[in-house]
């Protein structure tokens, strides 16, 4: 079913994505080992799904997502706290090279980083300088080296396989000396040496003379050294019995006429056996006697030359062990490896044994405890072997290792009556770091110095830093080591009294977050590392903000700073970059006022046009996060100046600012308003009240005539005149005073009062 996140890779796909860094990330590896392929991304998307794809990233060209579990051939893993997605390709073959891209997902386009990988085989070289010397005595290898890195890292390693030969190197130039081992370097004739003292026979083979580099792949050159035992050599270079102890010797004697004359009478049965055991295990000596019969005669014919030298024919399969595993080895060899990661175990053995089948096992070294054997070419579940017949060498690589991984191994070789074993030790350890972790931070374009101290007895080792939280790939990936102690922007400084290397890292970018490990090398074991987290912090995060002013006015910058900044000096500079601005505090039109313990003022009057830019105020002599304010000013003409959006805010801060004002004045006018109105009815009151009273002072004298004369007929007209008069004036008032209704009741109680009057 298609889902979003599908139709997005697809349109992503069809716009043709773009990488978002600068250049490429190139990766380097070696047929059949592994490569990690580490991609930082920025903050913000720690929460998004990441990716490696190839070829255009299509659908079909997704390798792994970091939201899958774990693939045969690849493995993702997101370190969520460095911002670094790390891709392992395991089993590298020369198809794997190519161009790869590491996606973020996201709306719209993909992030994208482009990766080329390079994969070499793992082998080395086509001219093979070969020395000889002799048993006990010493000699010295020659490596020649090309004049551009007589400051890189020289070291010596056993073996033929470049991929692991600086984590198994035997010397190197960051310590010199190492038992047997002492490494000198002629910068001048560009040759390092090596001089091995005290040889045995175990000293011949493969050697690599390597030069690391800081990226790409080492330089590495090959020497074939043969020791040779002390004695008489005869010309095939085996020994003669007589070298051989006497009791053997005559043993071997007699059982050759023993044979003889089995021979003579018809029997080819072997001399046998039942004596004690002798296992000489020298380059030169081809001779097994054994305790236990043989389990065919055709698997123990043993053909005697007239040289009188004894040689034995490759065994078969050896049978199961009935007895513990015993080691060729004066002790067992320690090998270390990361967990998720690989390890190689290398076991080498004697010559004459380059036709035997060889295996790993581990426990008692059973039947069912085989791991892996020769025979079983390519890779049998997580392990794979491959015996390199003209070195000596049988190498097991045991991939994705686990904590339970860690234990007793055997190296084997079979041969008639039991087996040669070397015992290994394997430790495994979490691919992380540390428990305790130094957090440091800086600013963009600054610089910042990281402290690493390490134990005094590795002030001889090697020390180096790289970026990311995984120990097994730190070395390869280091930015810096201290046998180059500059790498453009990456400086290494080793305090050797003190047992602290530092490394200065200038002019920072946001990118340059994350976390680092500080490590030391040592020639045996897991390196010594331990952890930093840089946070650089944006320049322009503190406070930014856009003027404008008109020709010939002024304008007035506000610039905080913090309380402990009182008694610096405040500075003002003009200019596009805070690195390259002219300082402006004191010329002219520019004019400063610390107006008081938060913040200062600077004022430019009579403005020119010339005025406009970038300004930057500060409170401190030295450039840091929090002491600074960046203002954009933009200087117009009065007449080209339209209704800007400072205008307005000030028109709108004066209406506000206006508007209680306006209010108080209203209401003072609606108050006295009120107050005339008031008094304006107040006075009608009072004058229709007067009128009242009169009306009553006349109805009174009108009375006391009535009761004078009440039946005189002029006296009753002219109270009826009165009366209608009175009805009239009464419906006047009325009109003209509607309010004042209670006049005509008044005037009604006087005309029934008449009226009753009238009739008695």
């Amino acid at each position: 079913m298609w889902n979003l996140q599908n139709l997005q890779l697809m349109l992503c796909t069809a716009l043709s994505c773009v990488s978002s860094a600068a250049g490429l990330i190139r990766v380097f590896g070696y047929e059949g080992s592994d490569v990690t392929v580490s991609c930082p991304y920025d903050p913000g998307y720690e929460r998004y799904q990441k990716y490696l794809c190839k070829n255009s990233c299509g659908y079909s060209d997704f390798l792994i997502k970091s939201s899958q579990e774990n693939k045969t051939k690849y493995s993702a893993y997101d370190d969520k706290r460095a911002r670094v997605v790390a891709v392992t390709i395991t089993d590298l073959h020369f198809g794997d090279a190519g161009g790869y891209w590491c996606g973020v997902t996201r709306a719209g386009k993909d992030i994208y980083t482009e990766v080329k990988l390079e994969v070499k085989a793992d082998r080395c070289c086509d001219k093979v300088n070969k020395i000889q010397s002799i048993e006990e005595g010493s000699v010295t290898i020659s490596c020649p080296y090309d004049s551009q890195f007589v400051d890189k890292l020289k070291f010596l390693c056993r073996g033929n396989r470049p991929s692991t030969c600086l984590q198994q190197a035997l010397i190197t130039s960051s310590n010199t000396q190492n038992g047997r081992f002492r490494l000198s370097d002629d910068r001048k004739s560009t040759i390092f040496t090596v001089t091995i003292s005290s040889l045995t026979l175990e000293d011949s083979g493969s050697y690599l003379c390597g030069v690391q580099r800081n990226s790409g792949f080492d330089d590495f050159s090959a020497v074939e050294l043969e020791v040779k035992e002390k004695g008489e050599q005869n010309a095939s270079g085996e020994k003669k019995l007589e070298d051989l102890p006497p009791s053997i010797t005559a043993e071997g004697e007699r059982d050759q006429a023993t044979h003889t004359r089995s021979r003579e009478s018809g029997f080819s049965k072997p001399p046998c056996c039942n004596r004690n055991v002798y296992e000489h295990q020298s380059s030169t000596v081809k001779t097994i006697i054994t305790t236990r019969p043989p389990a065919s005669e055709e698997q123990a014919e043993v053909h005697y030359h007239q040289s009188t030298t004894m040689k034995t024919t490759p065994p078969l399969v050896s049978e199961e062990l009935t007895e513990a595993p015993v080691s060729s080895a004066a002790g067992s060899i320690r090998v270390f490896g990361y967990e998720g990661g690989d390890v190689n175990v290398s076991c080498p053995y004697d010559r004459g044994f380059e036709g035997h089948q060889k295996y790993l096992c581990n426990n008692d070294c059973r039947y069912g405890d085989v791991l892996i054997t020769t025979s079983q070419r390519g890779r049998s579940g997580k392990y794979s072997i491959h015996d390199d017949k003209t070195t000596r060498v049988f190498t097991v690589i045991v991939s994705d290792l686990r904590l339970g991984d860690a234990g007793k191994y055997w190296c084997g070789v079979t041969r008639i009556g039991r087996d040669i074993n070397t015992e290994r030790n394997l430790e495994v350890k979490p691919d992380r770091c540390c428990n305790n972790v130094n957090k440091i931070q800086s600013i963009e374009e600054g610089s910042v110095t990281i402290s690493c101290p390490y134990d005094s007895q590795s002030v001889n080792k090697l020390k180096f830093l790289c970026r990311g939280n995984r120990p097994s790939t730190c070395l390869q990936q280091a930015v810096i080591t201290s046998s180059n102690t500059q790498n453009g922007r990456f400086r290494l400084s080793d305090d050797r009294k003190s047992t602290i290397f530092t490394v200065t890292i200038s002019s920072l970018t946001l990118e340059d977050s994350g976390s680092y490990l500080c490590g030391v090398q040592r020639n045996s074991g897991f390196d010594d590392f331990s952890a930093v987290e840089l946070e650089v912090k944006e320049w322009c995060c503190v406070e930014s903000k856009n003027m404008s002013g008109i020709v010939g006015r002024a304008v007035t910058f506000q610039c905080p700073y913090p309380h402990h900044h009182r008694n610096n000096m405040m500075l003002l500079c003009k200019g596009d970059q805070r690195s390259n601005c002219t300082y402006m505090t004191y010329q002219g039109r520019f004019t400063l006022h610390n107006d008081n313990e938060t913040f200062f003022s600077v004022v430019i009057t009579k403005l020119e046009a010339e005025d406009s830019g970038t300004y930057w105020c500060r409170s401190d002599s030295e450039w840091s996060v929090g002491n600074y304010t960046q203002f954009h000013l933009t200087v117009e003409e009065a007449e080209q100046r339209g209704v800007s959006e400072e205008f307005i805010i000030e028109a709108a801060y004066w209406l506000f600012a206006a508007l209680p004002v306006l209010l108080l004045i209203l209401i003072i006018i609606l108050v006295k308003v009120c107050k005339t109105k008031r008094r304006q009815l107040k006075a009608a009151v009072d004058m229709n009240t007067i009128k009242l009273e009169a009306v009553d002072a006349q109805d009174v004298t009108s009375e006391e005539d009535l009761y004078e004369n009440p039946d005189d007929p002029p006296v009753r007209s002219q109270r009826r005149a009165c009366k209608e008069q009175r009805s009239v004036h009464i419906c006047e008032d009325y009109e003209d005073e509607a309010q004042y209704g209670n006049i005509s009741t008044t005037e009604d109680i006087y005309c029934n009062e008449f009226f009753s009057k009238t009739q008695r």
